[in-house]
């Protein structure tokens, strides 16, 4: 009993914490109806912001040469910027502005000022070395005056220069000299640092007085002294101004008269860019306007830069008109929304969990969302081929974007009636991202038709490759339709859409092949596929069955074995069916002696135990099951049918134990105790492995399995599984149980088939045989007598009966 109560504790904390995470929940948004709207108006929102850009900005892409292809006709007026005019008035408007030069009167003054105060530095200098008396002081107080006056100046001095001006005691005589020599220079005019351009010589130039900002135009520029025209100058005019001068005064002079003379004019190349920029600014477009209705090019007209400007002004969305783009956006919103419920309306009977959860709603929003991002980026892939490649066309290139991903993702993990209409409804969306939509819905329609017939109930992942192969075929026939309608002749450029059609199916056989197995595990979809993996019996979880629970692996795959041809008797899935069968009883494993196929020896564990107790074990195999197929990642819709397998049916060996019990306490428990707690079976899948598992466990109790005895256990136990309304919640009809039955006594009489009666010198060279064997056949015989024996007085597998 108290192994009773921590088992049923344990249990209820369980639920507990789980209704816990629930509560958490808003009431609202656990609304399946709140959810659906929810995921339908983001998806709107998402594929409007997606679509609603390119309604105007995508066009036909022109180049200059090229030859248009079509009319095309104005429909509104507008105003074309005439570059090459607007370009002329630049170019005119910069040329009549002159450059800036800066002149500064101030610096004759200037450079006289340092002159004047070096000369008076070294004259003190000279009167400290006549006071100093020793010879090395004298030289290092003249060596550093001399320092200071070539930092005054800006300048060095050569020995010899500084050997006739100290041999003159750097007099003010000397130094007005060169003061007046420059003074002289400055006096003539202005004195420019560079060569005046030939545009500066033809058109003059603007002189603006630094200190007065006061300007002046200069046109003739044969007066201005060039700084490196000066030394003539000067020299020239040392012999005017320093005329009764020493010639070596004169030439000091000049030397450093050379060298400290500084241009009075230099350029502002700031203020001449600033002025050359407002002038640009000031000057206005040239427009010329294109009146509606009026013919921007016609067709077979080849197409000039004038064209071009008016062809690229008419498709651009004019910025601005904020109102104009919010309508766009509204009525596109409103489209999608209109196509979305459409498309729910269509394929609501054909979806899996419409009524308990909306999955394949938001499985097919992110499908299509997907959709629409691998157009965008065929587009934008194909714009940089055409820039790359000139020779190839945009509109060629487009050929290889893979429109088909979506309906073959949907054909394989839903099914073909809602691939279909799920190609109508991407097709046309996909066509609000091109000019010319009918082509690109044609092309994409029937790509996506053939992909999902192709490719339903596909069963190794090649298949997806072929299936893009073939679709690729299909782009190629439609492609020469296409070109055949629009009265081209075949060139290289068809030729290379032939070549994109194909390749753009192989891409979506590809990209399908990738990504439905992340879609399988993002949204708990089992595909045919996967269930192919799941069949293979080397699976580490059927290991541990065949060596802990051995009675319960046969007994697994003898359910399969019989799900499999009713399903494929009724035309359900018989591939989930048998996968499902074989992991439907995998939480025996947790504890496989309490269930008696699993028992040795006629040791039965349930004798040790209340009836409640044991219920509780056989029932908490369905939970375990399900906890396993969780930690196998076997996906949602085989754990369903693991959950579902027993319904909500009755142990009823344990409730009429509990109902002789002595104890009043245990005869008084309530027969809703030993029930599975369901749900029950969902699908017709579900169905026949409940049915299957009842049959199967019943079949072994025969004592005689003749044909006429199975028959009647089949009829006898499907009739009771329906009576319990075990049923009433799947799909499976009358007419379907019959046949269900039919194969079920098919496979069960190949299993209980009649064995020849051997002539006796056979046998007894068999029992001879047995006999060299050491009796093991004997042995094992009396083994399952034994077990045939604690069968009948124990637990039976599935009912509880013994």
């Amino acid at each position: 009993m108290n192994d009773h109560k921590m088992f049923t504790n344990k249990i209820s904390t369980k639920a507990k914490n789980g209704s816990a995470l629930i509560d958490l929940i808003p009431e609202f948004a656990r609304n399946v109806l709140f959810q659906r709207w929810t995921i339908t108006i983001s998806l709107c929102l998402f594929l409007s912001l997606l679509l609603t850009p390119h309604i105007h900005f995508m066009h036909p892409t022109y180049k200059v040469g090229s030859i248009a292809t079509k009319d095309v006709r104005a429909d509104r007026d507008f105003l074309v910027e005439d570059r090459t005019s607007t370009e002329q008035k630049k170019m005119k408007a910069i040329k009549n502005i002159k450059p800036v030069y800066d002149y500064d009167r101030d610096i004759p003054s200037m450079l006289g000022m340092n002159i004047a105060g070096a000369f008076t530095s070294m004259e003190e200098t000279y009167r400290k070395i006549d006071e100093e008396k020793s010879y090395e002081g004298k030289q290092a107080i003249l060596e550093k005056a001399r320092k200071n006056f070539e930092e005054t100046l800006g300048t060095t001095l050569t020995d010899s220069e500084f050997n006739i001006l100290s041999k003159h005691k750097f007099s003010l005589d000397v130094c007005n000299n060169i003061v007046k020599l420059i003074y002289s220079v400055y006096n003539e005019g202005l004195i420019s640092q560079s060569i005046f351009s030939k545009r500066e010589r033809d058109t003059g130039i603007i002189v603006r007085n630094v200190k007065t900002q006061n300007e002046e135009e200069k046109t003739d520029l044969s007066s201005i002294l060039k700084i490196k025209e000066t030394e003539a100058f000067l020299s020239k005019q040392s012999k005017i101004v320093l005329g009764n001068e020493k010639a070596e005064i004169r030439k000091v002079a000049v030397s450093l008269a050379k060298r400290l003379l500084q241009p009075s004019l230099t350029l502002n190349k700031n203020e001449t860019e600033e002025r050359k920029q407002v002038a640009l600014n000031n000057v206005k477009p040239v427009y010329s306007k294109v009146q509606k209705n009026e013919i921007i090019i016609r067709e077979g007209e080849k197409i000039t830069p004038a064209d071009l400007d008016r062809l690229e002004t008419f498709f651009k969305v004019q910025k601005g008109k904020r109102f104009l783009n919010c309508s766009i956006f509204l009525g596109m919103f409103f489209t999608i929304m209109i196509l979305s419920v459409t498309f729910y309306y269509l394929a609501r009977n054909w979806l899996k969990t419409l009524e308990k959860s909306n999955v394949d709603i938001l499985f097919l929003a992110t499908v299509v969302i997907l959709q629409i991002l691998l157009v965008k980026a065929g587009i934008f892939i194909s714009e940089s081929i055409t820039r790359s490649f000139a020779f190839i066309h945009a509109d060629a290139c487009f050929y290889v974007i893979p429109f088909a991903v979506g309906a073959m993702l949907v054909t394989v993990i839903l099914s073909r009636s809602t691939a279909l209409v799920f190609s109508v409804f991407s097709s046309y969306l996909a066509t609000f991202l091109f000019s010319e939509r009918m082509s690109i819905f044609l092309f994409s329609f029937l790509g996506c038709v053939v992909a999902v017939y192709y490719i339903v109930r596909c069963k190794q992942r090649t298949a997806f490759l072929k299936a893009g192969l073939f679709v690729g075929m299909i782009n190629i026939v439609v492609i020469i339709c296409l070109t055949l309608l629009a009265g081209t002749t075949f060139s290289t450029d068809t030729l290379i859409k032939l070549a994109m059609g194909i390749t753009g199916g192989i891409i979506s056989g590809i990209i399908v092949a990738g990504i439905a197995p992340l879609f399988e595990t993002l949204f708990g979809y089992t595909t045919d596929i996967k269930l192919l993996e799941l069949a293979n019996l080397n699976q580490p979880i059927f290991q541990q069955m065949i060596i802990k629970a051995p009675g319960t692996y046969h007994h697994s795959i003898i359910v399969a074995s019989m799900v499999e041809a009713a399903a494929e008797a009724i035309a359900a899935n018989s591939l989930l069916a048998k996968v499902s069968a074989y992991y439907h009883d995998i939480g025996k494993l947790k504890n496989p002696l309490y269930f008696i196929e699993n028992q040795q020896n006629g040791e039965n564990k349930h004798d040790k135990l209340s009836p409640k107790m044991s219920s509780l074990i056989i029932i908490s195999h369905v939970k375990n099951g399900c906890e396993l197929a969780k930690k196998y990642k076997l996906g949602k819709t085989i754990t369903d049918i693991i959950r579902q397998h027993h319904g909500a049916s009755l142990v009823s060996y344990f409730c009429e134990k509990a109902k002789k019990d002595r104890n009043p306490s245990i005869r008084s428990i309530p027969e809703s105790d030993f029930r599975y707690s369901g749900p029950k079976p969902q699908t017709r899948e579900a169905g026949l492995v409940l049915l299957g598992d009842v049959v199967e466990a019943s079949s072994r109790m025969l004592t005689n399995p003749t044909p006429s005895r199975i028959k009647a256990l089949v009829r006898k136990r499907i009739e009771q599984v329906l009576a319990d309304g075990q049923l009433d919640e799947c799909a499976l009809t009358l007419s379907d149980l019959n046949k269900i039955s039919e194969s079920f006594m098919r496979i069960l009489n190949g299993i209980f088939h009649q064995r020849i009666d051997y002539p006796e010198p056979v046998i007894k060279e068999v029992d001879i045989r047995k006999e060299n064997n050491g009796g093991t056949d004997r042995k094992q015989a009396e083994k399952n007598n034994g077990r045939s024996q604690a069968g009948a007085a124990g637990l039976a597998r599935h009912t509880g009966k013994p």
